[in-house]
């Protein structure tokens, strides 16, 4: 899945002003859009704005090609939840699945070409994402690209601990590499460098019991 994106617009208005550059108010309102290219297969994705009036999925992606499934793990099950879009319509399990900031799903695109989701929204100023026990599906509720555990700005700011694992999902081989996170330093498929997480990519991810909420917060300039 490619990802393009123009992001982090700030709104800009005047309140009173006396001329065009005095008393200039900025807001804290950080709006944008993400283009989601989407190979035929599967992927795994994330929406990383908030939209308006809500992040149900038959909102944010109204019209893909026809047949496109969406799939949302269920960690109280173990499960997934999924949803169809056919001849002109969802239907499914969950007509009212969600796609926040900080979730994720697989989509399945059922054709041979590439089709784009765009999504409009806002950016999540401030975020606590819960972290299960066991595995769940999860994305940084902020749209940047990063290494996981690299702290903001530059990273996504995860709070790792030992044991926890992440599992990303290999297009090319419907697969998964898995890194652990052991005595102190990443393990596993990708030679101990730290996971790496596309713009609008979400992954599995494994934790102890007792993990704290992954938070991130941004402000302008960041």
């Amino acid at each position: 899945m490619r990802t393009k994106t123009l992001l982090l617009t700030a709104a800009l208005t005047a309140a009173g002003a006396a001329t065009s550059l005095a008393q200039a108010v900025y807001s804290q309102n950080i709006v944008g859009y993400i283009n989601l290219t989407v190979q035929p297969g599967f992927s795994m994705i994330a929406n990383q704005l908030n939209a308006s009036p809500n992040n149900k999925v038959t909102s944010i992606i109204a019209a893909p090609p026809n047949n496109t499934q969406i799939y949302k793990f269920d960690p109280s099950t173990g499960g997934f939840v999924q949803n169809t879009f056919v001849g002109g319509t969802w239907e499914g399990d969950d007509l009212d699945m969600t796609l926040n900031p900080g979730e994720g799903v697989f989509i399945k695109n059922s054709t041979a070409s590439n089709f784009t989701i765009t999504l409009l929204g806002e950016v999540a100023l401030q975020s606590s994402i819960a972290i299960p026990t066991g595995f769940s599906v999860r994305s940084s509720a902020l749209p940047i690209a990063g290494k996981l555990t690299d702290p903001l700005p530059t990273g996504l700011g995860f709070p790792v601990q030992s044991l926890d694992n992440i599992f990303a999902f290999d297009r090319a081989t419907g697969g998964f590499a898995q890194d652990t996170f052991i005595g102190g330093a990443w393990e596993g498929d990708h030679g101990g460098e730290v996971p790496l997480v596309a713009l609008g990519e979400s992954f599995f991810f494994k934790a102890a019991a007792g993990h704290p909420n992954w938070v991130q917060n941004f402000s302008v300039g960041q």
